[in-house]
């Protein structure tokens, strides 16, 4: 099975996404968010940047506020679209490689950082074919393993058979710890390469995915 990332991986508009992000927190929380802290963290995923960022604050406060950030978040994502509607444009290929997967009965799961209602939101408004796969987010694990163990379970797969695409170093990071075989994509190559990572991809083109996937020396997958 595969399971992908969505922002920088299946979709783009991050300096949108991220700025959205860091406006509703600083409306609601009443400070910034800055690099070194974000830099700091182990875990980068919307709960764990807000729960990170708030540590000194009790629980039920920063529960509360979790949700307050994720309301106004999610308003300006969908100001930004308005007044832009092509600021979160599908990544070549994913749209195909979905229906790709699907024609071949690889099962497929969605695990990202962002919280279910955002990231519903960005998926749409890139046309991303997601009815009925299986989406695992911050709204419902504070870490990126468990987000994507839980991605895997829920799509009915194993940690044995799963493969993630993803762009950031904290997707990389996870997918060791999991023990799960890694394909990188996006502007984070280097960092990546750096990391550790072998295999990334130009584009999600089914014909790239399965040249990539092949090179990695996988056994096929049972379906």
């Amino acid at each position: 099975m595969v399971v992908f990332d969505v922002d920088g991986t299946l979709i783009g508009g991050e300096p949108t996404d991220w700025a959205s992000f860091n406006a509703a927190f600083l409306e609601v929380a009443g400070i910034p968010l800055n690099r070194e802290f974000l830099m700091s963290l182990e875990e980068v995923t919307a709960q764990s940047v807000v729960h990170g960022a708030l540590a000194g604050q009790p629980l039920e406060e920063r529960k509360a506020k979790e949700a307050a950030i994720s309301r106004r978040y999610l308003a300006l994502l969908k100001a930004a679209f308005k007044a832009d509607p092509g600021a979160f444009p599908a990544t070549e290929g994913a749209a195909e490689l979905l229906l790709d997967l699907k024609a071949r009965g690889i099962p497929v799961a969605i695990a990202t950082g962002d919280w279910r209602s955002s990231i519903l939101f960005k998926l749409e408004a890139a046309g991303i074919p997601f009815a009925g796969i299986p989406i695992m987010t911050a709204s419902d694990h504070y870490s990126r393993a468990d987000i994507i163990a839980g991605a895997v379970a829920a799509a009915g797969g194993t940690i044995r058979t799963a493969l993630y695409v993803g762009d950031g170093l904290w997707d990389y990071r996870a997918c060791k710890k999991l023990g799960i075989p890694f394909i990188g994509i996006g502007h984070r190559a280097e960092l990546l390469r750096g990391e550790g990572a072998t295999h990334l991809l130009s584009s999600l083109m089914p014909e790239e995915f399965w040249r990539v996937r092949n090179a990695m020396g996988l056994p096929p997958w049972a379906h």
